[in-house]
């Protein structure tokens, strides 16, 4: 239990590590892969040394951490690990100036009026993100997990010989990731920068994953608002597998296929006008809470490999929205799979941004 607890004390710190020499592993466990991604800061440079995605066979999560580790020979035996789901919270909320003392002590009896579970249950971090907004008010970021859930997590890896470095929550990690790349590209205006196309609404990111996608609203670099959505790849590939009458495998194929069949395509637009409704239901909350609209969604996860996903929902919601590039402003290394880290890139954001801390 000393492992556990030793960790606890690192979950969910805001910011990405600083620029210096350093390397890191970021490891994302999701419901259908193992991601795994190590970066590399050598004089201001950064580089992805080192890339792999792992299928989960049946239920054996730790033999494709395994074959992600192995095939990669990383060498490390300390790890960066996300987490998200119904047992993470993540709520960013509004109190009144206070000094750091005050803070500190209130913020148990605070966090436990936004967390669904008892406060003994969770590991509790909470950090300030702003302060002075609105009048004599700041912004404070709270994250809470549960602590059964952790500890399944840990023992996961520690049952492989490996030791967690940093416990983060998989929408910071993706906010990390999009924040350095935007600011990087607006610096060195190598690209249309996304600040540009932020204006002065509410920028999205949007991580569709296999069973859970993350949904995060950020006012210019910060977080405002943040649920996870029961919704993600598995649920298009069920709707074709039942529409078209094929077993589930055969279905993940159509899904990622361009062959154009009019009846998988009926599946994917019915399954995500589910989606959508959902991002309406919170965009429709955050507007009637600030009078910010959202105006552009950023798009990842392996969700965002769908053949056209940006047009759909385009269409149905009148946002604009953009699949992006983790890896955009990073070398790749000779020994990467550059098809890979080309193809596949939305489905490392979160491996990606765990590999910053």
């Amino acid at each position: 239990m000393a492992l556990v607890e030793t960790i606890y004390k690192k979950i969910s710190r805001v910011l990405p590590k600083s620029e210096k020499e350093s390397s890191a592993v970021g490891l994302d466990i999701g419901n259908f892969s193992v991601k795994l991604v190590k970066s590399d800061i050598h004089n201001s440079k950064r580089t992805i040394s080192a890339l792999a995605c792992e299928d989960i066979k049946g239920s054996n999560v730790g033999d494709a951490i395994k074959r992600a580790i192995d095939k990669t020979a990383i060498g490390e035996k300390n790890v960066n690990i996300g987490l998200s789901g119904k047992q993470i919270i993540l709520r960013c909320i509004v109190l009144p100036e206070m000094d750091n003392n005050t803070f500190k002590s209130s913020m148990k009896y605070e966090a436990a009026k936004h967390i669904p579970f008892s406060i003994d249950e969770v590991v509790l971090d909470y950090s300030i993100l702003k302060h002075k907004i609105n009048t004599n008010k700041m912004l404070v970021l709270i994250a809470a997990a549960k602590k059964n859930y952790i500890t399944e997590r840990l023992r996961l890896i520690s049952d492989l010989g490996i030791e967690a470095g940093v416990l983060d929550i998989d929408s910071l990690a993706v906010i990390n990731i999009f924040n350095l790349i935007r600011d990087r590209s607006g610096q060195n205006n190598s690209q249309s920068s996304h600040k540009e196309k932020q204006g002065s609404g509410i920028s999205v990111l949007l991580n569709i994953g296999s069973n859970i996608s993350n949904l995060a609203l950020l006012d210019g670099d910060l977080l405002r608002f943040s649920r996870d959505i029961s919704f993600g790849g598995k649920d298009i590939s069920a709707k074709i597998s039942s529409k078209l009458k094929i077993d589930f495998n055969e279905a993940e194929k159509i899904k990622l296929s361009t062959d154009g069949n009019p009846d998988a395509r009926f599946a994917i637009e019915a399954s995500l006008a589910e989606l959508v409704n959902d991002l309406r239901l919170s965009f429709d909350y955050y507007e009637s809470q600030t009078g910010k609209t959202v105006n552009h969604v950023y798009l990842s996860g392996g969700g965002s490999c769908l053949n056209k996903i940006d047009e759909f929902m385009n269409s149905a919601m009148n946002i604009d929205f953009e699949v992006w590039d983790p890896f955009d402003g990073f070398e790749i290394s000779q020994s990467v799979d550059k098809n890979m880290a080309k193809e596949f890139n939305q489905r490392f954001a979160v491996a990606a941004g765990l590999s910053l801390r």
